[in-house]
Formats: C-alpha cells, structure tokens, sequence
C-alpha cells in the first residue's frame, strides 16, 4: 500500500490552506442555522419551531485569526479553525510513544489519567494550562467495541461545565496517542463567579421567548438530580403554550468574547395551546442580563419474553426493514418509476431476554405485562391533539385514562399481535402490534449499538443506568400512531437524564381505481395519480370534452390573467357552460390545480383529467392555497370534483379523438384508500432513532451539524437494512447497489424519501460534496436553490459514510464489515467536536478507523475522496446557513489502497428525478412545466404530507 504522504502511523492530513471565512451580522447568525423552509410555504413554520441561535458563532463570524507560526512549523498536518483562532483536529506525530501513568486500578482511571498526560505534552499547541487540563471532568473513558479508545474531558471552571467546550482523546490498544479533537475556552482573565438571577428567572426568560408567559417565583424546586434543578410549573399559566414536562435548569459558563459569562442551561418541553404541536428546547440564558445566548431546538427494557415480530428467527433477531421483509433492499430494479408487486413477510415469535448486549439488561421485568420497560415506553398516542382549545395530554406520556394505549401481554410473558403488510392499521390487532414493534425495534437499537460504546456514561436512555455512570430517569417516551400528525415522524432528544421522545405516524396510503376510455372504443386502463383536495373517493362515467377557457396564455389550461404585480395565476379561466356534465380535459401549467378545479367546478363538469405537460410519470396534485396548519388547507373542502392526472401521451391521443369529432367517454373511479403504518417502517424507526445517538454524542446547533444528523439517521437505516445476501440482488455484486429508504411507506423502492438512492455507482447517484451548496445545481435536474436544507445536505454525508461501509463489505467478511463499522461510527461520533463541520466529522470516523486498521482507514478515506470530500477539501464556514464555500477535492488519501471503495466512482449521471420537469418517483412537482422537486423532505417533513402542501398545475 502506497500512501500519498509520507508514511506516518496516523495518516496525514492538508493543512486547511486559507482560513474560514464569513461575514454576518448577529442578527442573521439565527437564521444560518434555522430550519429551511417547505417547499410548500410556510405551512410548516410551527412543526420546525424557531430557529438554532448561537450567540458565540455569531459573534465569531468575522474573525480571521491567523495559524501561529509555530503550530504550523512544527504539526504539519492538523485542521485550524481561524474563527476560533485554534486547532480543532490535531493529530499526535508519528513517533508518539505509548503513554506510561503507572500503575492504575480500573481501566477507566488508566485512560483518563493517558488522556490528560497527553493533553499536557500538547499543551502549548492548544493553549492549556495545567488547571484546565485537571480541572476538566471525564466524561467517558473506555475502549469502543474491539476498537481504540476515546476520552472526552469537558471544560470545567469553579466547578461549573463551560457550555460546549470539551476535547476528545483517541489512544489506541497500546495506549499510544492517536489525534485530539475539539477545543477549550482559552485566554480569559477569570470567571465571575457570582450569578445575578436566579435558576428560576432564567427558565421563566427561556418561556416567555417561545411565547409563554411565567413568573420565577411561580416556580417551586421538585427535585434536584445532579447538578440539574426541576421544577413544578403552576397548575394554570397564560400564553401561547403550557408545559409539557417539569422544566430543568443547571449553572453553567458560556464562552464568548475572551470571557467567560455565568449562565444556566435550561430544557423546555412545550405545547402549543392552539394545534396541539410538541416544541422541545435547550437553552443558555445569560445569568447577567437574562437575554437567550444559545436555543437548540430539540424536535430534530430476566425473564423471557415473547414478541410476534418481523425479524429474523435466530439471534440476535434482527428486524427486518418492514413487514414486506428485506428483499427489497437493495432495489430489485434499476427503473427507478418500476411498479414492484409486495408481498408480505412472515411474522415470527421471537423469545428473548434482551437483544444482543453484552451486559444482558433485560428489557421487561419479571412481572411486566405492558410495553413499559426500562429502556422504552412504548404506546399508541391517541390522544395527542387539541379539543375545544385545550391540550387534552399537555405531559404527552401514555396516559391510558385518556384513551392512551400500552400494548398488553395476551399470554404467558407473551405479546401476540398480527399485522400483516398493507392492512388496515386502525384494527385493534394492528394498533397493539403497532405498539409491539415500535418497542422491539427501540430496544433492539438500544442493545445493537450498547458494545459499540453507546453506553450509560455516553448518555444512551435508560430508567436505571445500573450504576455504570451518566443520567438515568430518561427511558424512550416511543408514541406509534401520534396523533398529533400524519405522513411524518420525529424524535426530541433533551440532554441525558431526561427522555427523548419519538412520534411514528400514519401515512397515506397509494391512489388505486381506473381511469380509462370506454368509447368509441375501450382502451386499457391508464397511468393516473390524484390530488390531495377533493373527494377521495368517485365513480365517474361521461363524455370527455376539451376545454376552451377562452383568456390566459393557453386556451386549454383553465387558468385566467396573470397578477401583474405578484406574478401568480389565482383566477379561473372563463367558465363554459358547455361543460356541464362532462369529464374536462385541462392541460398541466401555467396556475395553480386548484385554480384548474375551481373552473371545472363552476363550469358544471363532472370530473377533471389534468394532463400531464412534460413526457415523465403523472404526479399527485397538491393544494396551490397557502395553508394554515401542517394539515389539509382549510380550502381543501372547496374543490369537491374528482380529479386525476395522466401521462402527456394518453392525454394527447384522447385530445386527438375529440379534436376529429369523436365522441370520447371517460371512465374516472378512484377507490378509497387504506393508510399506511409509520411505525411498522423500521428504517423510518431507526432514523429517529440515530438522532437521539447522535445528540447526545455531539453538542451540535449549527447548519452543518443538523443536516448531518439527518444523514446520520438514514445512516442507522442503511446499517439496519445491508444483509450478508444483498451481493445477490441486481447490480450489487460488489455492493453498488441502489439503497432506497422508506420503501415501505413511500411504495418507492429505488429512491424512497430521497432525491436518489445511496449508492457508490454514480449512475444512481451523482452527488458529491458541492452540493450541499445552495445554488449548485443538482443532477436530478434541481437548480440546487434548496441543497442546504438538513435533509437534502444529509443526503450527501450519509452517501460518504455509505461509501466507506460499502468499501469495508469488499474488504472484510459481512459480519467483520458490519462490527467494524459500528465501532467507527461511535468512536467518530465521539471523536466529533461541536457545531461539528464536514471534514472535522470526516476525519473524527477516519481516525479512529485509522487507529483499528490501515486498509480500513485507505479504503474508508478514498470512499470520502470519491465523493469530492478528499485531504484538501474545505467545508464552508462554522456558521454558515446557505452551506457555500465547499472546495472539492478528489485526490485518494492513500494510493493503491488495494480493494474498492465499492462500484463506479467516475462519470455517469444520476438516473434519479426528472430532468425535463414534473417530478421524481415518491415526489410532486412545484407544477407548470417546471424543474424536478429536488427531493423528499422526509424526516421530519414527510414525503407524502410535502405533496399535500403548495403545488401549481
């Protein structure tokens, strides 16, 4: 193996050449890491919350602190962050020796005492002082899986954490320095130690800036636990939202401007009192002035038992994506539009104690005999929305007297309940097995990922941590079926010792029925899709009529004038009496399809066919008034015409024959549809799930930081789904495969609820590392106008972790893959600084594989260099919003590293998403003709909820 650098025990990185960047007022500094907007307009705004706020970011953004000449001298290869003015990766020379503390009497004392010895010796290149190194608290100390060991020391001064600031130390087997990551508040004077107002003061601040209205001394200590404080809120407060759970508060100091300010740290669990929506936040309250410096919006369990489950029927009975099974992942086609018949899996009886953890925690007592364990609690959540005004489940926990549901044994320490794929979900079989699944997956994932060193002291959730270390008291709060929404799922994760709770809804299910020509001959049935207004059920048979609305810029679009100073189409064309009774023919384009279906309405006729403008597939017509709520609009009850869409060559052939005199009649019937359960789609599960992992291993607020949470999710998903036989399904002989996610619920199997597939063949999938960029145009045909948005930015970096795992498969035996990759993930993760950029979280993975295994690390890195994520690319700026500044670079980390980084890594172009207008498989279009929608918005706006929000014809 032939390295590019000069052969060094820990590879080498580019010095980052030119420093980051950016100019933003601290005004601005909310927006660069808020939520990006719906596609649909603002029908999302309250889901998403308000915005991430970081006041140290913003007021670092114009800083260009130059790398001091001995650090650059002496380590060649590190990354410095010239906003921070420090180095944020720095990585151990290649003739570091193994560290010698004497002799220590746990493993725990000998990794943290190495630790803090290195930190010494580096001292002067990171600006330590001794007190700061002593001072600071161990976190977590301990080997991750069969791999190396990663120490997290947070700052600590007079006692108290200092916000966000910690370093993380990886020794390998042989307690030999590896790299540190991360950085310290450095070069302040002292820290006051005098706090102005009071804990209770800084939560009732933290209220009243979601809309709440408290007084501090309405507050009453509940308890203490730790150094957390929480309190008991009065039974009655005015404002916008009532509390959900006992808010809680601990002192903290913030770093910002070369000091240290004294603050709290507080968590919110709200309600909104009108709709009913969950808002959970982490905020830092100044203790000086009150005013919020930080807002970090958290929405992003003996004996025995037995579980009718999809899963494999030997250990560790691992579930299965779906009740369809696994075999359709990888794709089983490449036709991305290919209608694939289901066929439902076999539900197994899994007998087992726990899942596969080396401790073998049980996850039910002895005596359990409801879904209410120590690492999950599991129910059917019913009663999550509003009723006359009030929230009915303001604590959103399992309250069974009001109509809550737990999953109950149905035999000896056995849960017995069948739902077969594609069923009704609302039988009671199907909502307790709903509820069963939900709980076994959760806790699976739960003891998956415990030996890979997502333990009790890296913060994973559990009622009782067993006295192994962190904050217990936090089991998963898992809601299927939330009633709080559809087409849609979502985890909040507050810090450790409070619980995350995870909301699975119902989605919709697929348009079925007939449209076809019964005369003057009968033709086959036709492509069609339907609209999100409207009745969802018609039987509709008539003469078929083209319309002539006689205004606008086509005749045959039923749009009226253009607004000359808002550019839009909001009026009707001119009605036509003629129409009355029959089926209209209107052309895609040009306004909006309601405005289409208002003209068909009042001009009498009987149903709408829309037809289809460019040559791709017919989409789902969405809603072109601007909605109220995350739902339906409130105008959707006005357009009461059936209506569907076809292809642009069915619908030029039923033209052609009425233009020739033909008498053409129309046979239009849509069936009612059955929904679809989010919560039986365990690759949807296991995304939420790897959220709750990755912020409770990172502190993370920034845009970088969010869009990789989401990638890391899908990442969970993929892990979750890659079986050892995948090599067998079409194209993945050496796993470049297409890996679709979500399948199960999106009827979607090659793209599922992204732009394109995960795949190391760029033939599936083309994009690289630029576009997370806004304005960078996409290869599905997008403008790139929406690249930054955490989901469609996810996207990129879950595909860089896909080429690495997929490189390890063509290495390692499957098994060797899949635990390796497990180490790597939480060791990277934990090796991850916060507000975390790309390359930083590159070479946290690529450090600790670096550690493990040379061909892991070559083939691992060069997975990232096939992406444009190569040792000399540059990641935009900390703060920024719109993600720009990306300089690609595809030079191999290491030269003839031998093995592949799994299929075609050159050429070829994504065959995912229209180019030519209308929209990709599983998506709508913005409509009139336009480019490809660009992907699913997919967690948390849910694909198929996106169709039902803005869209033109």
């Amino acid at each position: 193996m032939r390295h590019r650098f000069p052969a060094a025990r820990p590879f080498l990185l580019r010095l980052i050449p030119t420093g980051i960047l950016a100019t933003v007022t601290a005004s601005a500094a909310a927006a660069t890491i808020s939520a990006a907007p719906s596609p649909a307009g603002n029908a999302a705004a309250e889901r998403r919350g308000l915005p991430n706020l970081d006041t140290f970011l913003a007021e670092t953004a114009d800083r260009n602190v130059a790398m001091p000449a001995g650090l650059a001298g002496r380590i060649q290869n590190t990354l410095f962050d010239r906003q921070l003015g420090k180095p944020t990766f720095l990585w151990a020379t290649e003739d570091a020796a193994p560290i010698s503390v004497g002799a220590l009497s746990t493993e725990r004392e000998l990794l943290a005492a190495s630790a803090r010895s290195y930190l010494r010796s580096e001292a002067s290149a990171l600006g330590l002082t001794d007190a700061l190194i002593d001072n600071a608290d161990v976190v977590f100390a301990s080997y991750n899986g069969n791999g190396p060991a990663v120490v997290r020391l947070r700052q600590r001064v007079n006692g108290k954490e200092v916000f966000h600031r910690y370093l993380n130390v990886l020794l390998d087997r042989d307690n030999r320095p590896v790299a540190v990551s991360g950085y310290f508040a450095t070069g302040y004077s002292s820290a006051p130690t005098a706090y102005a107002l009071s804990a209770t003061q800084a939560v009732s601040k933290a209220w009243s800036s979601i809309g709440g209205a408290l007084s501090a001394g309405s507050l009453l200590l509940s308890h203490t636990q730790g150094e957390y404080s929480w309190f008991k809120v009065p039974a009655q407060i005015a404002g916008s939202h009532v509390f959900e759970r006992e808010p809680r508060s601990r002192p903290i100091y913030y770093a910002r401007n070369g000091a240290l300010e004294p603050a709290y740290y507080v968590e919110l669990f709200a309600r909104a009192r009108a709709t009913g929506q969950l808002s959970a936040y982490a905020f830092v309250v100044s203790a000086s002035s009150g005013s919020v410096l930080h807002r970090r919006n958290l929405v992003q369990d003996a004996t025995a038992f037995t579980y009718r489950a999809y899963a494999d029927n030997a250990s560790p009975y691992m579930p299965y994506d779906s009740p369809l099974g696994n075999g359709y992942t990888p794709a089983t086609s490449l036709n991305p539009i290919a209608e694939i018949t289901r066929t439902g899996a076999a539900s197994k009886m899994v007998t087992l104690v726990s899942g596969p953890i080396s401790t073998g925690d049980p996850w039910l007592a002895d005596d359990a005999t409801e879904t209410l364990g120590n690492n999950v609690d599991a129910c059917l959540d019913v009663v999550d929305t509003p009723v006359s005004g009030i929230i009915s489940n303001p604590l959103n926990i399992c309250t069974p007297t009001l109509g809550d549901m737990r999953a109950s044994t149905n035999g000896d320490h056995t849960f017995d309940y069948e739902a077969p794929a594609d069923q009704d979900p609302s039988t009671d079989a199907a909502q307790n097995a709903s509820v069963v699944n939900l709980f076994y997956i959760n806790n699976w994932l739960h003891d998956w990922w415990y030996n890979h060193g997502f333990d009790e002291e890296s913060g994973n959730a559990q009622t009782d941590n067993y006295g192994r270390g962190g904050e217990e008291g936090d089991p998963i709060l898992a809601q299927a079926q939330d009633a709080s929404g559809r087409n849609n799922a979502n985890m909040s994760t507050p810090s450790d010792g409070s619980s995350p709770t995870m909301q699975q809804y119902l989605f919709d299910g697929p348009i079925t029925g007939e449209v076809k020509q019964t005369t003057p001959t009968e033709g086959d049935s036709l492509k069609f899709t339907g609209a999100s207004f409207g009745p969802t059920t018609f039987d509709v048979s008539a003469s078929a009529a083209l319309i002539d609305d006689g205004i606008g810029d086509s005749a045959t679009d039923g749009c009226g004038i253009t607004d000359p100073l808002l550019g839009l189409v909001t009026t009707p064309g001119i009605i036509d009496p003629t129409l009355v009774g029959k089926v209209a023919l209107i052309d895609r384009g040009n306004c909006n399809f309601t405005t289409k279906a208002q003209y068909a309405l009042l001009s009498g006729a009987s149903a709408m066919i829309v037809i289809n403008n460019t040559d791709g597939e017919p989409i789902t017509m969405g809603n072109g008034d601007i909605p109220i709520s995350v739902g339906e609009s409130p105008t959707d009850a006005i357009y009461q015409i059936p209506s569907v869409m076809i292809r642009k060559s069915d619908g030029e052939a039923i033209k052609a024959l009425v233009a020739a005199g033909e008498t053409v009649t129309m046979h239009v019937q849509r069936d009612e549809s059955i929904d679809v359960d989010g919560t039986m789609d365990n690759q949807i599960v296991s995304h939420e799930f790897f959220h709750y992992v990755h912020h409770r291993l990172t502190d993370s607020s920034n845009q970088q930081s969010s869009a990789m949470s989401e990638g890391w999710g899908d990442i969970d998903a993929f892990m979750l789904s890659t079986r050892a036989d995948d090599t067998s399904a079409v194209d993945n002989d050496h796993w470049q495969g297409a890996y679709g996610l979500a399948g199960y619920v999106t009827h979607n199997f090659y793209y599922g609820i992204r732009r394109a597939p995960y795949s190391t063949d760029f033939a599936k999938n083309a994009f690289t590392f630029k576009h997370i960029s806004d304005g960078e145009a996409t290869p599905d045909g997008g403008d790139g106008s929406s690249n930054s948005e955490v989901h469609n930015a996810g996207e990129i970096w879950a595909n860089m972790v896909w080429q690495c795992y997929a490189a390890l498969h063509n290495e390692l035996s499957f098994s060797e893959a899949q635990t390796r990759m497990q180490d790597y993930i939480i060791g990277g993760l934990k090796m991850t600084p916060a507000d975390a950029t790309y390359v930083e979280a590159r070479d946290a993975i690529l450090a600790v594989a670096k550690t493990n295994n040379e061909t892991d690390y070559a083939v691992c890195a060069n997975g990232f260099s096939a992406r444009g994520a190569g040792p000399d690319a540059v990641a935009p700026d900390r703060d920024s919003s719109d993600l720009t500044g990306v300089v690609e670079d595809y030079t191999l980390f290491v030269e003839d590293a031998g093995g592949s980084t799994g299929g075609s890594t050159t050429g070829g172009s994504s065959t995912g998403g229209s180019t030519t207008g209308g929209a990709t498989a599983g998506g709508s279009s913005s409509g009139g003709g336009g480019g490809a929608l660009g992907g699913a918005l997919l967690l948390p706006m849910a694909l198929l909820a996106m169709l039902r929000r803005r869209r033109r014809g």
